[in-house]
């Protein structure tokens, strides 16, 4: 059993990683921008950290605090614990929630945020579970440019794709980690891969989407191979997405739950809320410059506001396999989000929806890039920041977050047009300065 799901005491998990041959702790740092940094230490010395807290220098990472005011604490997850079986075993990885050297818990930890944000809602006695299909190249790197490993399309089956070498590799070492995931596949384009995380708790689920980026970016390094979850890497192909299915659970039951073929009361009000912050939060789902190049008709990302009952094209679909439903998809984020932020937000605007009780609109048939009337996802960075500014998620996340969030992603979108220039005339072609940025840290 992954000890992961162990429900125990710091120093009693120190322990017993000690006692399985673990060699190495290394304690994970999750930052606004959803990168995890960390600092590695030798098991023997690291037991009064799994009892005492990890201290660190939180001016070092950005917008944690200043350099002033830089002594803060991460404490060990006992229930966020994975081994790294592809490098023998011999380190554990334990993810961590901060606190300022007064034992204040920081509102700009995101793992806290997501965390907090759950257990509101688990007081008013709702459950949410979530699931993501995690989409991602694998390409070779020249000159710091990407190029492209494999020629594979949709579902290939030759083994001539970098499934047959790397792909077998990172299968085992998600099952030995205990990711709970469902399946893997080669996506569209060439060199895109999917796996599907399964239906968790949004808190152990996105845990497990930091993880497996860190794995998958692992592994490759073995191959010569760069695995990247920049949302566009080449264009005039598809770009990655990070569709997210949700339901909601009270006493017990589904509440999206339906064998009609169509969705219930609760599942409407949910993708009514959603669709209305869609603008918001995209600031979230689809964090990067470059998320808005993914952005674009024709390439199964969405791009208008709508929903539909199996369909693709649509921000919302509703899976719907033989008239059952249980779940909606949220086809907006991409796989460079934060997803502690991404779920937290998610979460709020579900919530927003079923207390609100707002009934959606109609649902769509028809290919929702073609559609001339319906509300379109902004179309820049910039765009999305000003609507989360004045947006209910400004006041319901922690404004001390939000508003560091807001300055370090309107700094990002300024450093593109000093160094690139202007949206208009680069919005179509995959510069430079986003593969420097993005192609190994997002």
């Amino acid at each position: 059993m992954p000890a992961k799901n162990l429900e125990i005491e710091p120093v009693d998990l120190w322990r017993l990683l000690r006692a399985s041959g673990v060699k190495y702790v290394k304690f994970l740092i999750v930052d606004i921008n959803g990168v995890p940094r960390s600092e590695t230490v030798p098991i023997d010395m690291a037991k009064d950290l799994f009892i005492d807290g990890m201290p660190f220098d939180a001016s070092s990472i950005p917008l944690y605090s200043t350099v002033n005011r830089s002594d803060f604490v991460a404490y060990v997850d006992p229930r966020a614990v994975y081994i790294e079986h592809w490098q023998d075993g011999k380190v554990a990885d334990v993810f961590t929630v901060i606190s300022d050297i007064s034992d204040k818990p920081s509102s700009l930890d995101p793992r806290r945020v997501l965390n907090d944000t759950l257990e509101q809602v688990r007081s008013k006695g709702y459950d949410f579970l979530m699931g993501v299909e995690v989409e991602f190249f694998v390409v070779k790197e020249d000159n710091g440019k990407p190029t492209l490993a494999d020629t594979g399309v949709y579902f290939d089956g030759w083994n001539v794709t970098v499934q047959s070498q790397f792909m077998k590799e990172l299968i085992n070492a998600i099952a030995e980690a205990g990711i709970n995931y469902t399946k893997i596949h080669h996506e569209v384009a060439p060199s895109q891969y999917e796996i599907n995380i399964g239906a968790y708790d949004p808190l152990r689920l996105a845990d497990q989407v930091i993880y497996f980026k860190i794995m998958a970016k692992d592994i490759a390094q073995k191959y010569g191979l760069k695995a990247t979850f920049m949302p566009k890497p080449f264009w005039g192909v598809n770009g990655s997405g990070a569709h997210t299915h949700i339901s909601v659970w009270k006493d017990g039951k589904n509440l999206f739950q339906s064998n009609t073929g169509k969705i219930t009361e609760e599942c409407g009000y949910a993708i009514s809320a959603i669709l209305g912050s869609a603008r918001a939060l995209s600031s979230f789902v689809a964090p990067l410059v470059n998320s808005y190049k993914r952005l674009v008709p024709h390439y199964e990302a969405p791009t208008r506001i709508v929903w539909g009952y199996a369909n693709r094209s649509a921000m919302v679909r509703i899976p719907q396999y033989k008239m059952k439903i249980n779940r909606f998809e949220y086809r907006h984020p991409d796989p460079s989000m934060n997803p502690y932020l991404a779920f937290a937000a998610m979460v709020k605007a579900v919530m927003k929806g079923l207390e609100e009780r707002r009934e959606p609109p109609p649902p769509t048939d028809d290919i929702a890039y073609e559609l001339t009337n319906a509300p379109e996802t902004p179309a820049t960075l910039e765009a999305t920041l000003n609507e989360l500014s004045k947006s209910f998620l400004a006041t319901e996340l922690p404004s001390e977050l939000v508003n560091a969030y807001m300055r370090v992603k309107q700094n990002e979108w300024e450093d593109y047009l000093t160094n690139v220039g202007p949206w208009e005339k680069t919005w179509n072609v995959i510069t430079q300065w986003e593969y420097n940025r993005y192609l190994v840290t997002a």
